[in-house]
């Protein structure tokens, strides 16, 4: 009797568990990011993680939910969200990422990169690759791939600026030490101006001047108070695409895979998709009234020569490894 009543019970519970509904547990990836959905000129931004969302859909039962509009708070707040896995992906950019990895900063260089091309081939190769394990190892950040944040920044004035003394005594609105120091080294003065007062602070005169890609330039219409735009290229602008490393590390290996590959289409079309968005900038931007001041390789070489020195003695006592330095122009010289 006793064997019939173990028979029967382990019966009932085999049976029960065929009873019992089995509900997949598929993966959500939250996103978050900082401009609004649809946000015109900035595609290779969103659009960028719209790819990434759509490739990683269409190959998994994986979700991803895109969160716009800074709703999930400011970009460095969102970074240690997505480090402490309270979200697992957001859009923070190279200066967000200095703040957890200095040597990240080293990538901001002046003049380090000849062109988005050379850029593209030092990112995706070895020394990229090098960068990318030491922010997963020192953050918990897993680098998927490096997007452009608009490509080359330039110098803005009302006047033109064609060589470093062109410079002298304006008052240039830059950010973080990195700027500043090439900035003064030049004969201007900087100042630290949050980007939402930047058009104020330059119809008003608090400052002369600025830098950012043409993109951002339009986006807060600076061709209304800034005659002159001068294709510097000093600084090339960037971003991680990343994912917290142990939600990454947690999927099984097939899963993995279509992130990764989602992550490859998602950089290709950022990348393309920011090309065509600066060639439509200048355009625009010209359309506008704005004097494009282009430079000659020797023009160019003069700002090098100015900017670049003090920015890598900067760079020398304040990264944490700063034989990187000399490994990053050693790569550039390779991918040339």
């Amino acid at each position: 009797m006793r064997n019939l009543l173990t028979t029967i019970m382990a019966a009932g519970v085999a049976l029960s568990a065929f009873a019992i509904p089995q509900v997949a547990t598929a993966q959500q990836i939250k996103v978050g990011l900082s401009l609004p959905q649809n946000a015109a000129g900035f595609d290779f931004v969103n659009g960028m993680y719209e790819t990434f969302k759509e490739e990683v859909e269409a190959n998994s039962d994986m979700t991803v939910d895109l969160v716009y509009a800074g709703a999930l708070g400011a970009p460095n707040e969102r970074l240690n969200q997505m480090r402490r896995g309270v979200i697992q992906m957001t859009d923070g950019a190279d200066g967000n990422y200095a703040t957890i990895h200095s040597d990240i900063q080293i990538l901001n260089m002046p003049y380090l990169f000849p062109s988005e091309q050379t850029a593209w081939a030092v990112f995706d190769g070895p020394f990229g690759q090098k960068m990318a394990e030491q922010i997963r190892e020192n953050t918990g950040i897993r680098v998927l791939g490096w997007w452009e944040s608009g490509g080359f920044k330039h110098f803005s004035a009302n006047r033109a600026i064609k060589a470093p003394t062109d410079m002298a005594g304006l008052k240039m609105r830059v950010l973080g030490p990195l700027a500043t120091i090439p900035v003064e080294a030049l004969g201007a003065s900087a100042a630290p101006i949050a980007f939402g007062e930047l058009y104020t602070s330059l119809r008003t005169g608090v400052v002369d001047g600025q830098d950012n890609s043409v993109s951002t330039f339009n986006l807060v219409k600076l061709y209304e108070v800034q005659s002159h735009l001068t294709l510097t290229g000093h600084t090339y602008a960037f971003g991680p695409l990343g994912i917290n490393d142990a939600f990454f590390s947690g999927l099984p290996e097939d899963k993995q895979k279509v992130i990764v590959d989602a992550a490859a289409k998602a950089i290709e079309f950022n990348r393309t998709k920011s090309r065509e968005i600066e060639a439509g900038a200048i355009t625009f931007a010209k359309e506008k009234g704005v004097d494009i001041v282009e430079l000659t390789a020797e023009e160019r070489d003069a700002f090098r020569a100015a900017m670049q020195p003090p920015a890598v003695e900067w760079l020398r006592a304040n990264v944490d490894t700063p034989e990187l330095i000399d490994e990053a122009i050693a790569a550039v010289e390779a991918a040339n």
